[in-house]
């Protein structure tokens, strides 16, 4: 990884983890966040499968094409989770084995080697608090929450938002295809009350 940020310094740099609530659920939260917009995706999927994330890698390449695809997910820096125990699902293309994007990994015990997401991921707290279900929530709930999310601004963007830094940088398109929405400042919830609308 330092290496080839050390030859590719502007490397587009994507954490990838998940969110669990209840130890037992079978349900999980994969969440994607873009370092230099602090934009979070966030995919439902089933508990530690790694075929469930290759399953929405798949989905990203198809409605993204392959330039866009390696443009945006150039690098991938997530954990030694096994639901990311399959690396080249993500990188290759499986029709013309061409490696597409690079997945690397932090080293154990390091989770600050990828503080952006885990500071992220305090959102999700703030709606979801630990011990809770995810088993009920809907692919609904967790567009709500990733779009409350993304229009929270930030100090660090100069009081922008990750949705707007996302939008100015890959237009109206890019952003639907991920389901992204502008939410006005004073409509925002971060709430369990969001889960309910």
């Amino acid at each position: 990884f330092d290496n080839y940020i050390k030859n590719h310094p502007n490397a587009n740099i994507v954490e990838m983890d998940t969110v669990i609530g209840k130890f037992e659920d079978k349900k999980c939260i994969l969440t994607l966040y873009f370092r230099k917009s602090k934009l979070m995706l966030m995919f439902l999927i089933k508990k530690y499968k790694p075929s469930e994330v290759t399953k929405v890698f798949t989905t990203l390449r198809n409605i993204l094409g392959t330039e866009l695809y390696k443009d945006l997910f150039e690098v991938i820096l997530t954990d030694n989770g096994w639901e990311f125990s399959k690396p080249e699902d993500i990188e290759m293309n499986p029709k013309t084995g061409e490696k597409l994007i690079n997945v690397f990994y932090t080293d154990p015990y390091s989770s600050w080697q990828k503080g952006g997401i885990e500071r992220n991921h305090e959102f999700i707290r703030y709606i979801i608090p630990k011990g809770i279900s995810f088993d009920n929530l809907t692919k609904k709930n967790v567009n709500d929450m990733m779009n409350n999310i993304n229009n929270v601004q930030r100090k660090s963007l100069d009081y922008q938002t990750p949705y707007s830094k996302f939008l100015e940088k890959y237009g109206e398109d890019i952003s639907n295809k991920f389901h992204l929405q502008n939410i006005p400042k004073d409509e925002i919830n971060l709430s369990y009350k969001l889960l309910n609308k």
